[in-house]
């Protein structure tokens, strides 16, 4: 027995709801969907944040860790998700009228599907135009949340509606993938009967007109057309059209077979893509989509300032985020931390969580436990050198050179915390035994000060205070309890400044023993920073860091 439909997705039974709108009265497709959700539905329904309670702070650092990893679902909605929802809304709901199983319109198309095969016609040869019915175009560059929102949006639509009366399965929508290679008629083919495979109980589509036979890609396509049209799909999305412009003459060719295909099937289609994807959308597909009325405006990084009588969208979604510090001392946003993310993240919202976590990560490895500007600045430095062609193309509205980065993906979200996390047990394995009462534990948590800028005197006064406290657990605990009795937070007025404003608006002079004063003189002098930190007597000499180390 084959145990592969154990794994499908489960059905829904359909559930008819009488209809006020006139050409949807009657339409058991449209009767089984869920109603049209509201906007403050639509709020709710996208709006995902994780449990947070101020208590999960004094937590181990690894489960704080795994904390920040819940921020990857993070989202809050904009104007322009409750304009996509309505958007997706009506292309399904109007792209089902005229459609209604068992009814001599749609078994035309059963028998236009046969004919044409049977007189081995492909759907582009019978097609005369690419006006594409009720279709769409979702482009923006990547990190924008294109895809997850519409993919979360859809989701309040079961996957798969059974009609027992009618003895039939509804897919009110399909997400597929364009064929990496951007040539292969066959590929988006394999994609789409893959997809219903997994979808409707018992169906074997993919082997039964994929594989046996091996058909060339026009008759599988028409196989396609025929499952499609059997299933009633509500909306086809196409996610990656960019990767189409990887061949253009193929490109042209699985977008004439497609989107005439779906003409014929009279199924709405929506692109999703990056900007390089406005390279395959063919001339004629953009006038039906403008005449359609359902075009979207392109997502684009969301602004730092707009008009006064206007929401700022990237200040709502800043604060929302600001409250999830898992570190142990958080702060308050202010100008100069807004400005840092915003001159780094350039309003692109996945990067922009991720510069949020990365920072919080760093925090908590190097033991300062609190986010700056600086701290900020370092992290998109170091960690984010792939992506900085990019925020430097978005800082300079070069969106022409964004399509040059489309295949430029940024930072995996578990790459980042598990990277801090060997980091941190790298460190953790070799101290974590030495507690207050060790005879090194003094030596070593004063060396470890000193080597952060600290002169001997104060390193080793605060030792022997958390030494005699007896409250540090490990030296790690120890060196982050002396590190907090030696800051003193610093009140910083709210002004508006840029992200390089905000990391030289401290002056470090006045911390003669603080490495920051000797990164900002050496930037000031054209200096190295080591040659800087040697001058000032920063830098350890390296027996104290094997010691330190051992």
């Amino acid at each position: 027995m084959d145990n592969s439909s154990t794994f499908k997705r489960a059905f829904v039974t359909a559930r008819y709801t009488s209809q006020r709108i006139p050409q949807f009265k009657g339409n058991p497709l449209i009767e089984a969907l869920p109603p049209t959700m509201t906007d403050e539905d639509v709020t709710t329904a996208l709006m995902l944040t994780p449990e947070f309670d101020s208590a999960q702070r004094e937590w181990e650092t690894c489960e704080r860790l795994m904390m920040l990893g819940s921020l990857a679902n993070f989202m809050v909605p904009f104007a322009r998700h409750h304009a996509l929802a309505r958007s997706l809304d009506t292309l399904i709901r109007t792209g089902y009228v005229g459609r209604i199983p068992r009814t001599t319109e749609h078994t035309e198309i059963f028998q236009q599907i046969y004919e044409n095969q049977k007189a081995g016609i492909s759907f582009r040869q019978s097609s005369t135009t690419l006006s594409a019915q009720l279709s769409s175009a979702l482009l923006g560059p990547s990190g924008t949340g294109k895809s997850t929102s519409v993919g979360r949006y859809l989701a309040h639509f079961p996957p798969v509606i059974y009609h027992p009366e009618l003895c039939f399965y509804q897919i009110p929508y399909l997400h597929v993938e364009m064929p990496s290679d951007g040539s292969s008629v066959k590929g988006l083919a394999y994609g789409i009967l893959r997809k219903i495979d997994e979808l409707i109980p018992e169906a074997n589509y993919y082997h039964e007109y994929a594989i046996k036979g091996r058909p060339g890609a026009e008759m599988l396509m028409q196989s396609v057309a025929r499952v499609m049209n059997m299933h009633l799909v509500g909306l086809l999305v196409c996610d990656e059209v960019q990767n189409l412009a990887n061949s253009f003459k193929g490109a042209e060719i699985v977008m004439t077979e497609l989107v005439s295909a779906c003409n014929a099937l009279k199924v709405p289609i929506l692109f999703i893509g990056t900007n390089k994807a406005t390279k395959v959308l063919s001339l004629d597909f953009r006038q039906a989509r403008r005449s359609s009325g359902h075009g979207f405006e392109p997502w684009l990084n969301l602004p730092e300032y707009v008009p006064e009588n206007e929401v700022n969208d990237w200040e709502e979604f800043l604060d929302v985020l600001w409250r999830y510090q898992w570190t142990k001392k958080p702060v308050l946003l202010d100008d100069q931390l807004a400005g840092a993310m915003y001159y780094y993240s350039q309003g692109v919202i996945d990067l922009a969580i991720k510069l949020f976590v990365s920072a919080q990560a760093r925090a908590m490895a190097d033991g300062s436990e609190t986010i700056s500007a600086e701290l900020i600045a370092d992290v998109y430095k170091c960690e984010f050198q792939l992506l900085h062609p990019m925020v430097d193309a978005l800082r300079n509205n070069d969106y022409e050179a964004l399509a040059n980065f489309s295949d430029i993906a940024p930072l995996q979200l578990d790459d980042i915390l598990q990277y801090y996390l060997a980091k941190i047990q790298s460190k953790g394995s070799a101290v974590h035994r030495i507690r207050p009462g060790d005879d090194t534990f003094v030596p070593r948590v004063a060396a470890t000060l000193e080597s952060m800028g600290y002169d001997s005197e104060t390193a080793l006064t605060a030792a022997q205070t958390v030494e005699s406290a007896g409250t540090a657990s490990n030296m790690t605990e120890g060196v982050k309890q002396a590190i907090a009795s030696l800051t003193v937070p610093r009140r910083v007025s709210r002004g508006k400044m840029s992200a390089p404003a905000a990391q030289s608006a401290v002056d470090f002079s006045a911390r003669p023993n603080d490495y920051r004063r000797a990164v900002q003189e050496a930037r000031a002098s054209g200096t190295s920073k080591l040659q800087k930190l040697k001058e000032l007597g920063m830098a350890p000499h390296l027996e104290e860091v094997l010691e330190l180390a051992g």
